[in-house]
């Protein structure tokens, strides 16, 4: 699939991400890439694996519904939503992110769980096959 830079504005700061993705033996491993505009290089990385379904792909990109345990509703999570990737950027930030720096964090489903939601039925050995 085509890449595609998107753009963005947290906190009056433009940064650029892309969201990249690869399907092996019933999961996705998707990558959310983000930099400063000016530097494209020292980027902040999440991965993320899920179950991956044969027609509708991974649940994370084409949307799904999921549990907020912090205010106990059901909302449409989609990582293309700029919310969600302005979520990601504070994340980074605050975990040592700096924009002169590279950072990876390997658990995308982690951090989701930590800023409130169920994701636990994401996971490939929990999820659908």
């Amino acid at each position: 699939m085509k890449r595609k830079t998107r753009k963005i504005s947290v906190g009056g700061t433009e940064y650029i991400y892309v969201i990249n993705h690869a399907y092996k033996k019933h999961t996705s491993n998707i990558s959310l890439k983000v930099s400063l505009r000016d530097s494209r290089n020292l980027t902040c990385t999440f991965q993320f694996c899920t179950w991956d379904d044969l027609i509708l792909g991974s649940p994370i990109l084409v949307g799904v519904d999921l549990n907020n345990k912090q205010i106990n509703i059901t909302e449409k999570y989609n990582l293309h939503h700029p919310r969600t990737v302005r979520d990601f950027i504070v994340y980074g930030l605050e975990n040592g992110w700096t924009g002169d720096n590279v950072i990876v964090f390997q658990d995308g489903l982690d951090i989701i769980s930590e800023l409130g939601y169920d994701v636990l039925w994401l996971r490939p050995e929990k999820g659908r096959r």
